[in-house]
Parts: C-alpha cells; sequence; structure tokens
C-alpha cells in the first residue's frame, strides 16, 4: 500500500497504566490521564511502566493535510501491536485488532480533521496469566512469554511494537503485491490486488515493469487496461526477465517490480513496489538445495531479543538488532532462525541484501494452549506472517511448530498446511521443530509447490506407528527417529551420547538437527554495566534482574572465599564463555562427521532469555574466541578429529578417529592426508593415509562426511598436553584439524605410607589404594585408638546404623578426619537425603541439571588439588569426575575446595544459585570433608580421580595422627544440634 505516508513514530506519545481496566467506561480516549508519562514508539509498555502488565492507553496528537484526492482515504497503519487493540481518532472509535506481530490497517477517513490538530487514542491489551476482557496469556501465541522475568524465557512486554503511520491513500488504490518468480525460467508472475473504495466501478491501467534493485534500468515491462468495480479485484500479470541471474548466497542479485496505477480521467493514480529474487530451496534426497545445488545449512535462532525493549533495540544502542545479522553473515551462517516470532520488517530487507536465508515462525508456533478460539488465533498468525513477509528471497522457509506435543495445537498445524499453501505455494514448510509430537507417520517437510507433508528425513513412514517423544535419554528433547531433531545432552558429555549425535539417521533418510548446543554462564555483571555505562533507568525490569543476579553471584563468590582464584568474580564468568567455544568446536565435530545430518541449527545466536547460551552477549560483545570457532566449524571442508579419552594414560590404549566432513567441496579422486601426534619431545605418531572422494553414481549424493582413520594407538611419554594433527598433503585446505588431549604419568601418583579407616568403599577401590601404599582396614570404633583417616563411600544402600555415625563424629570431635566421599553418606531413612550430615544446617542436595544450561565448578589452589589445575575444572581434563551434583544451603564451609555456579540458568531461583562440591568443616579437634566429585565411581580408570582421591588421603593425613583428644565441653549440644540424638 503506498499514497502518502506520514511516520507517527518517535516522541509525541504519552501512556497511562488502566489496572481497574476502567478506561473504556471513564472514556480516557478524549484525553491523557493526569498521570501518564512519555513513551517510546514503537516501544514497550514496560520501558515506560516498569513491571506494569495488563491494560494501558497511548495517546498521541498529530496534524494531516488535506486530501489530495477529494474520493480519497486516512488509512492508520500500525505494523504491529502486542497484543490487542482498540483505536480511536478524535472520540471516534475506528476499529480493533487483535494479533501481536502482524500488521492491520484502519479506515480513519471519518474522525479525522484536516488542517487541524488531531488526537489518537489506543488502548493497548497485554494479556496476563489472568483473564482480561477474556485474553489469558497461555491462550493467545505468546511464544514463551512469562509473567515474571526468568532466564530462559520471554519476559511479558507489550506495546507498540512496530512503526505507526497515516497514508493518505487514493480512492483506487494498490492493495497489494505478490511475485512469484520462476528461478529456471526467468519468468514473473504477479499477483496484484486493486481497492476501488468508490461506490461505482472505476477504469485505469496498470503497468508493470522490473529492473535490478540497485540502478535505474527497465529488463521487463507490461501494460494492462480495465474496469475496477467497487471493492477489492484480484488479477495476474506475467512478465519474462531475459538472462536472469539468481539470488546466491555469495550474490545476492535483487529486482525490484514497480506497478503503477493510474485512471482514465486523472481522478486517483497509486504506485506500489516489492523487491524479490529468482531463487529456490527445497528438500531432495533428505538433503538442502538452493538453486539445485546441495547446501549444508549453516542456522542458528534468535528472538530478537535485547536490553529494555525486549524485541526492540534501546534507543541508547539501535543498532543491536542489525548486529545480530551482520556477525551472523560474517562468521558463517547461510540462515537465521526467527524462532516463534517473526522478524522485524526491516531485517528481513536486510537479509534479502546480505544473501542470509531465512527461517521463520510466529509467535503460535511454541506453546499455544488450546482455547476456543485456537484455530482462528493460529490461522491469523500464520497468514499474517505470509502475507507480510512472503516477496522477499531471503524467507526461505515457513515453519509452523516448535517443541509442541501430540494434541489440538499440533492436529491443526498439519491441517494448516492448506492455508500455506493458498497463500504461498512457493516455499519449503516445516512442520514441527523437534517433532515433539512424535507422529512419524507425517512427513517434516513440504516442499515448493506441494500441498502434502512428505516423509522425506529419519523414520518418517506413512505406516509408522510414532513414538513416545520427546525422551530424555540418551539427550534432552529427543524423538527416537525423527527427521527434525533436538538434542539436547547432559555436559560433560559422555562417550554415548556423542555417540548417539554422530549416528542420528543411520540406517534411516538423512535427519535436520535443528536444536542443539551448549552455552557459558551469563556474565550478568558486565551486563548490568552496560545498561550502567548507559545511563538506563535503573528501575526497569531486565535491570533489576541483572543487578539482582550480579549482587548474589558476588556475594557467594565472597561467601566460599574465592578471592585469589581470579582477579575478580567476572573473571570466572568470562573464562566460563572462552572455554565454552572448545565445546562448541566438540559439537562441530560430532555433527559434521555425521554424513546423515543435513543441516545444524546451533542453538542459539545470542545470550537471549538472560541466559549464557549465545555466542555473543546481550550488549552484542563476542564471547573470546567464538569467531576462530565458528569459522572452523562451518567451514565447507574442515576436519573432525576426536581422541578417546581425552585424558589418559601414557603407555595404555587410546583411540583416534578423524573424519573429514566434504560440502561438496572436493571433486572425486584420491587425496593423499598426514595424521601426527605431537608433543612436548615432537613427534610422538604419524600415518599417511588417503581419503578417497567418491564420484557420485545416479540419483545419490557424495556423503557429507568421509572416514579417513579409526584406530587405538599407545603413546609411551612424556606426561603432558598433546595435539593430534591432520593435514592434506595436496588438493585442499580443510578447517581445524587440532585437537588438544593429555596424557598424566601413572608413576607420578604419590605413594603413600598411610592406613586408613573404611566404611561403604568397595574392593575395587580398596585393593587400588593398596597399590598405591593406603592400607585400608574396616572402621570399626575397637581400632580407633589414635586420630585416624577414615574414607566413607555410599552408605545408602547399608543399612542404618546411628550407633557408628555417632562413633565417626566423636572420633572427629576428638581429632580424626573423616572424607565423605559420596553424598549418598548421608542419607537418613528413604526421603531425607542429607538427614546424617553432621553440621546443624544441613541445606539440601541438588542433582543439578547441566545441558545447554549449566553450572561451572570452580576448584581454589588446595593441597587436595596438588597436581591438578585449577580454577574451573576443564571438562576435557577432568571429564567424568565433574559431579551434577552439589550441596546447597548449609553453613559455609570452613575451607571450600570446589564451589559450583550456575548464572543465567533457567532452572536456578531467579537465574543464579551456587553451591559446594567439596568442603571441608572443622568439629571439635578434627576436621571432615564432604564431597560430590565423582572420586569413587572412576578410580583406577580416570587420572584426575585418582589424584584427587590420592590427594585427599594425604591431606588428611596431615591433620590427624598423635593421640586422640577429649570431646569438646558442648559435644552434647552439637550432636542435639545436628539431631544425631
Amino acid at each position: 500500500m503506498s499514497g502518502v505516508i506520514y511516520s507517527l513514530d518517535g516522541g509525541g506519545w504519552r501512556i497511562a497504566a488502566d489496572p481497574a481496566n476502567g478506561g473504556r467506561e471513564q472514556a480516557w480516549w478524549h484525553e491523557p490521564v493526569a498521570n501518564s508519562v512519555p513513551v517510546r514508539v514503537p516501544g514497550i509498555i514496560q520501558e515506560s511502566l516498569p513491571g506494569y502488565h495488563g491494560v494501558a492507553w497511548y495517546w498521541r496528537d498529530f496534524d494531516v493535510a488535506p486530501h489530495p484526492y477529494p474520493d480519497g482515504r486516512y488509512l492508520l497503519r500500525f505494523w504491529a501491536v502486542d497484543y490487542a487493540a482498540d483505536v480511536w481518532v478524535n472520540g471516534v472509535h475506528v476499529g480493533a485488532h487483535e494479533g501481536g506481530e502482524t500488521p492491520f490497517v484502519l479506515d480513519a477517513t471519518q474522525a479525522v480533521r484536516p488542517g487541524e490538530a488531531n488526537r489518537m487514542s489506543i488502548r493497548v491489551l497485554n494479556p496476563t496469566e489472568e483473564s482480561i476482557d477474556g485474553f489469558v496469556l497461555k491462550e493467545i501465541p505468546h511464544r514463551n512469554k512469562t509473567a515474571v522475568l526468568k532466564a530462559g524465557s520471554t519476559y511479558n512486554f507489550g506495546g507498540i511494537i512496530e512503526p505507526v503511520e497515516m497514508v493518505l491513500a487514493p480512492p483506487v488504490r494498490i492493495e497489494d503485491i505478490f511475485v512469484r518468480a520462476d528461478w529456471q525460467t526467468g519468468r514473473v508472475n504477479v499477483q496484484v490486488a486493486v481497492d476501488n473504495h468508490c461506490a461505482q466501478s472505476r477504469r485505469g491501467s496498470l503497468t508493470f515493469a522490473i529492473g535490478p534493485d540497485n540502478r535505474a534500468e527497465c529488463v521487463a515491462a507490461s501494460e494492462t487496461e480495465r474496469a475496477f468495480p467497487s471493492g477489492v479485484t484480484r488479477l495476474e500479470a506475467a512478465l519474462q526477465v531475459d538472462n536472469h541471474r539468481l539470488w546466491e548466497l555469495d550474490d545476492p542479485f535483487l529486482y525490484r517490480l514497480t506497478v503503477c496505477l493510474q485512471s482514465d480521467d486523472g481522478a486517483f493514480d497509486d504506485a506500489g513496489s516489492a523487491r524479490f529474487g529468482f531463487r529456490d530451496f527445497r528438500v531432495e534426497r533428505g538433503y538442502f538445495r538452493l538453486n539445485g545445488r546441495r547446501v549444508f545449512l549453516r542456522s542458528s535462532h534468535t528472538g530478537n531479543h535485547c536490553p529494555v525493549g525486549q524485541v526492540l533495540a534501546p534507543s541508547e544502542a539501535p543498532d543491536l538488532l542489525r548486529k545480530d545479522l551482520l556477525y551472523a553473515k560474517a562468521s558463517g551462517f547461510n540462515m537465521i532462525r526467527f524462532i516463534a516470532g517473526m522478524a522485524h520488517p526491516w531485517q528481513l530487507d536486510l537479509c534479502d541484501e546480505l544473501g542470509l536465508m531465512v527461517y521463520e515462525e510466529t509467535l503460535a508456533g511454541w506453546e499455544l494452549g488450546d482455547s476456543p478460539k485456537m484455530v482462528e488465533r493460529y490461522d491469523h498468525s500464520t497468514a499474517g506472517m505470509i502475507l507480510r513477509d512472503r516477496n522477499h528471497p531471503c524467507v526461505t522457509i515457513w515453519g509452523l511448530l516448535n517443541e509442541t506435543k501430540e494434541g489440538p495445537v499440533f492436529r491443526h498445524a498439519v491441517e494448516a498446511l492448506s492455508l500455506v499453501r493458498s497463500l504461498d505455494d512457493t516455499r519449503l514448510t516445516l512442520l514441527g521443530s523437534g517433532r515433539w509430537d512424535g507422529q512419524l507417520s507425517i512427513g517434516s517437510v513440504s516442499n515448493p509447490g506441494s500441498a502434502v507433508w512428505e516423509h522425506t528425513w529419519g523414520e518418517e513412514d506413512p505406516d509408522h506407528p510414532g513414538v513416545q517423544a520427546p525422551q530424555s535419554l540418551p539427550f534432552g528433547g529427543y524423538t527416537p527417529g525423527a527427521g527434525d531433531v533436538h538434542a539436547y545432552p547432559q555436559v560433560p558429555q559422555t562417550r554415548a551420547i556423542e555417540d548417539g549425535i554422530r549416528t542420528l539417521g543411520r540406517g534411516t533418510k538423512p535427519v535436520f538437527l535443528s536444536e542443539y548446543g551448549i552455552g557459558s554462564l551469563c556474565d550478568v555483571i558486565r551486563e548490568l554495566g552496560g545498561y550502567e555505562q548507559r545511563g538506563i533507568n535503573p528501575a526497569l525490569d531486565d535491570v533489576a534482574y541483572f543487578r539482582l543476579n550480579a549482587d548474589k553471584f558476588r556475594a557467594d563468590w565472597e561467601r566460599f572465599c574465592m578471592d585469589g582464584v581470579y582477579p575478580f568474580p567476572e573473571d570466572m564468568l568470562r573464562e566460563s564463555q572462552r572455554l565454552h567455544c572448545r565445546q562448541r568446536l566438540l559439537g562441530f565435530d560430532l555433527i559434521r562427521s555425521n554424513p546423515m545430518i543435513c543441516g545444524f541449527n546451533l542453538t542459539g545466536l545470542l545470550d537471549h532469555g538472560f541466559s549464557g547460551e549465545g555466542l555473543w552477549t546481550f550488549w552484542r560483545e563476542w564471547k573470546p574466541g567464538i569467531v576462530d570457532a565458528l569459522k572452523d566449524g562451518w567451514a565447507p571442508l574442515r576436519w573432525c578429529l576426536f581422541v578417546r579419552p581425552l585424558h589418559g594414560y601414557i603407555g595404555e590404549r587410546f583411540r583416534l578417529e578423524a573424519v573429514l566432513a566434504n560440502e561438496d567441496v572436493l571433486a572425486p579422486g584420491e587425496y593423499p592426508v598426514v595424521l601426527r601426534i605431537v608433543g612436548a619431545a615432537g613427534v610422538a605418531w604419524e600415518h599417511e593415509g588417503c581419503v578417497q572422494v567418491p564420484r557420485p553414481d545416479s540419483g545419490e549424493d557424495v556423503p557429507f562426511a568421509l572416514p579417513i582413520f579409526d584406530g587405538e594407538v599407545v603413546v609411551d611419554g612424556p606426561p603432558g598436553p598433546y595435539q593430534f594433527a591432520a593435514q592434506m598433503a595436496r588438493g585442499g585446505v580443510p578447517a581445524g584439524g587440532r585437537l588438544q588431549f593429555h596424557l598424566s604419568d601413572p608413576s607420578a601418583l604419590p605413594t603413600l605410607n598411610q592406613a586408613v579407616k573404611v566404611w561403604g568403599i568397595g574392593q575395587v577401590v580398596q585393593d587400588w589404594l593398596a597399590r598405591h601404599g593406603v592400607d585400608c582396614a574396616p572402621f570399626e570404633k575397637a581400632a580407633l585408638a589414635k586420630r585416624e583417616v577414615v574414607l566413607v563411600g555410599d552408605l545408602s544402600e547399608l543399612p542404618q546404623d546411628p550407633a557408628a555415625r555417632l562413633e565417626l563424629v566423636e572420633h572427629v570431635a576428638r581429632g580424626g578426619v573423616a572424607v565423605f566421599l559420596s553424598p549418598g553418606a548421608f542419607k537418613r531413612g528413604e526421603d531425607d537425603a542429607l538427614g546424617w550430615l553432621p553440621v546443624a544446617n544441613k541445606g539440601s542436595g541438588k542433582e543439578f541439571s547441566d545441558w545447554l544450561y549449566h553450572k561451572e565448578c570452580v576448584a581454589k589452589p588446595h593441597p587436595i588439588f596438588e597436581g591438578l589445575p585449577v580454577r574451573i575444572m576443564d571438562w576435557d581434563y577432568y571429564g567424568p569426575v565433574i559431579s551434577r551434583y552439589f550441596f546447597e544451603g548449609q553453613d559455609t564451609p570452613d575451607e571450600t575446595v570446589v564451589a559450583a555456579f550456575a548464572v543465567g540458568h533457567p532452572n536456578a531461583p531467579g537465574g543464579c544459585t551456587s553451591g559446594v562440591l567439596m568442603g571441608i568443616y572443622r568439629l571439635g579437634e578434627g576436621q571432615f570433608v564432604i564431597n560430590s566429585l565423582k572420586v569413587l565411581e572412576h578410580v583406577g580408570r580416570h587420572p584426575a580421580a585418582d589424584r584427587l582421591l590420592l590427594n585427599l588421603i594425604r591431606h588428611a593425613a596431615r591433620v590427624a595422627g598423635g593421640p586422640l583428644a577429649g570431646l569438646p565441653p558442648d559435644f552434647d549440644q552439637h550432636l542435639a544440634a545436628i539431631e544425631y540424638r
């Protein structure tokens, strides 16, 4: 729609809360109420009214010129109001609209006063969990909005979130243009809707012209004359562009169609244009193809999350959303997924120009609740997205659902394909990201020109019986057999999990990994500083959230006496960001080495949702090292290397694998390769081989991944870091090809000359200790004639023995040392996990959810970690020794050796929590150690577990020894406080 356009954005707007929802009865549309305040438009309610949700009123005074046509229309165009709007102009109600992200137009002709001051009043309803006028948050298209701001979710914002315009439209005008360009022939089919507001038919001509978007040149044109009856007339035209250029990722050539409407008698004229490109994007034989050429989909998703404006960049940093797209293109992505929420129109313009494909969804695609209006709301959102964005060549995928289980919403989305195809048959449509419905008899893909769901991925088949979905093992969110896969494994990842990702799709059709990733901790201190540095209102909800988390994190850091581990607490958060890049590279290795994965949508583009899941931060600062990781991970030709285990002993066998990911880069043939292991002493192992790139058979594709080497190797030393390296001798320059691992020397383990008592320690561990100079004897009171070291394992499956518990705590109080090596040592009865913990404030034990969002375990310099790296416990070095369990809420230990910090985690209260993995308490003359690291489980199998156990015993022995002291005078009171009597 064209015409003369007046922008009503910017200043001059006011807003007021209407918590009692009485503004209509009190006729607030006449003038701003006394407590109204200035507001930014586009913007959100909460920027001016922090913490407020419900009904709000906007006012804006404006001037408008007399209309150039006697029968012309004054049209108000709102590009999006979230969620429901009623509009008055000069006290006249001109219309209403429901729907939070799609444009609408209201005719204000009868209310506008040209040449005079005009007032527009808008009542906006931002739904909450409680019904307001029948609107409930969970029943409207809302993505994952929550009433309370928390990590991992979208804050429940609302307001006028896109531009507002007054359009002086002619009486007969161009209402809509839809361009369908054939990438193979250069033929352009155009559909035009012309709206004649006059009561009688009018005659006129339509002229069509096509030229390159970046220069004044016409390459195709046509003209037609006809009558336009009253109402909307839809007509079609066809033009031919000779020698057309395609819209490609590296050459996104754009054309512009201009349509001119002119009356025979000069009573009206109008013009409109649409930018478009020649391109085709589809799935064939399970793989994505752009313009007939197979591509590996390199995608990530964004919630368009920003400080202050939530989905709008703040005025203090207006380029944040633009940076997302520029960063993505520069770092190797070829697609952006706007997850469960539409892009801003200008973002699609930029993607058109950058050659960045778009996978777009609506707010209705995720967590829409069933209701009597579900179908209407879902269809309205879906149709609005398609009608607004269907001319953009960058938009290559319509997505209908995200993580939606079988039920009314899923079943309706299946049927909604007919709606999609009635509006646009030129784009790939995907049914449900993750396929949490489990109905694999329904395909995930509908290609351009198709009106059915095609069974092109995974185990999808018309006769498939379906599966239960999603499942938590071997990785969270995974639907077994699905072709559209979400995989969120626990971390550190186990070999079973890694093998699961590497074998997705094996024996079936290719799969699309539409969500997988690993984040870091959220640097809440630096994020808070971003607001403070820019002088942003400290009362805003997101500022308060970051301040709360930053204060809690700092307090916990101080409480656990971690000063000196890093220069400042925020240095640990920065280190978490740096370390997460290595895990991103592991993910790329797993995915790119699997030839059945046709594309990967990486979680996530930025730290949206107040979390740490992104490649860059909330204020769009690159996380350290991530640019290099992305350059490596997305390279069309790259090495995928594996060493198992990443930390082992010299002289023992470990497994090496080398796979070459080849995105159709290498021509068929044989290419020599060299593999090496290099350490401090030079080359420790070398292998010369070759990679054979086969010729594709008719109707077949060359695998995306080619195995090079898989075998066992022994390295005899010296201990230290090693690098597994790969190189092509000629013919190609793959990225990556370097993987660090660590070898320890078993002879360097300390040999102790120490006797200990053991309780709940298995014979395998006792035998291992004996080989390292530790004499184990059962824990018995009669044998406790001096201060002893007592090792306590998991007692949860042993008979309850209160007398023995009392004997142990008495021994500690008299100078002994108890080393509790498992949280299972404290279980009391069936339901009291920490009942036998010998402190008054027992707190709780937390089995933490470590996955995309995870904690970091921070070890401080201490004799227990002698010979081991401290600070953040590196997953590659410590591996399975790192525990998901920690102690939370107890009195702070006298010495905290290892503490856990989760910052920006959805499952942490308020987004931030912390606890103890290893701590030392003093009791009388002795000490006891609590520990949740998985030391016992991995003794004799992992060098870090071996060293930790011996260090624990040696440190305990330095404290114990000598004759037993008497019991402290207040020991009976202590027993009562810890509920041992």
